[in-house]
């Protein structure tokens, strides 16, 4: 892997714990701005914001608030969901561009950073998503891999929590392949490979494979015997 390239997944990691720290309601109205910037764009039609907004409407109504879980001794556990990481992503020549939007997006909303792969059917797409964080005073929590030939080297980075394909399934294979191989945390595919009916992209809970959940306990109702036992060992009566 080259020097520029390791630099690039420093620099994603550090992204994400900045954007994954965003309300994400926040997050959701930076990629509503996008989905907009999308449809005044001729070259990519209407389709791609009408799915960024299918699936910002699915995230507040999934993950966006976090959930009181009272425990059998009083304690208080609220659960809410944090971003995996960095996610790898990309799609074949021509393929879907919905598709890829839709993953993209998802994976931002989740609280996620993104190593996009370079595509002459992208650059829009980027374009348009950083006019967006740019007005939100926001960093850019996309990174664009310009050398192809450290694929194999970035799905092998134990940063790497996931990787997006849009494609055919052969290459989907190939990808789930070089995954399985590796050693450290688990990453999973998210592969579109029908790009006819978009089944993955069509998923209305789709944001929840880029998640994970995170606990808070508070429990204040053991601090008085908690106490007394500290004191029976000093000897204090």
């Amino acid at each position: 892997m080259s020097e520029s390239v390791t630099v690039m997944i420093k620099q994603a990691k550090k992204s994400w714990l900045t954007w994954n720290d965003i309300n994400i309601h926040q997050r959701i109205g930076i990629t509503a701005q996008w989905g907009e910037r999308l449809k005044d764009n001729p070259n990519i039609g209407d389709t791609p914001a009408h799915v960024i907004e299918f699936h910002n409407r699915q995230a507040v109504s999934l993950i966006a608030e976090s959930q009181m879980m009272p425990g059998p001794t009083g304690e208080s556990n609220i659960l809410s969901t944090s971003g995996r990481g960095i996610f790898l992503m990309m799609m074949e020549q021509d393929s879907s561009v919905p598709a890829l939007v839709g993953l993209l997006n998802c994976a931002l909303i989740a609280g996620n950073s993104v190593l996009l792969l370079s595509n002459s059917n992208n650059k829009e797409i980027v374009a348009s998503l950083q006019q967006a964080c740019s007005l939100s005073g926001v960093e850019m929590p996309v990174f664009i891999v310009n050398e192809k030939e450290a694929l194999q080297a970035i799905i092998s980075d134990p940063n790497i929590a996931g990787v997006c394909y849009v494609g055919n399934e052969a290459q989907a294979i190939s990808l789930n392949q070089a995954l399985a191989a590796r050693t450290g945390q688990i990453a999973q595919l998210i592969a579109e490979t029908d790009l006819a009916l978009l089944p993955t992209v069509r998923d209305q809970h789709l944001v929840l494979r880029f998640i994970t959940e995170k606990t808070l306990s508070t429990n204040v109702t053991a601090v008085g015997g908690n106490a007394t036992l500290l004191a029976l060992g000093c000897g204090e009566q």
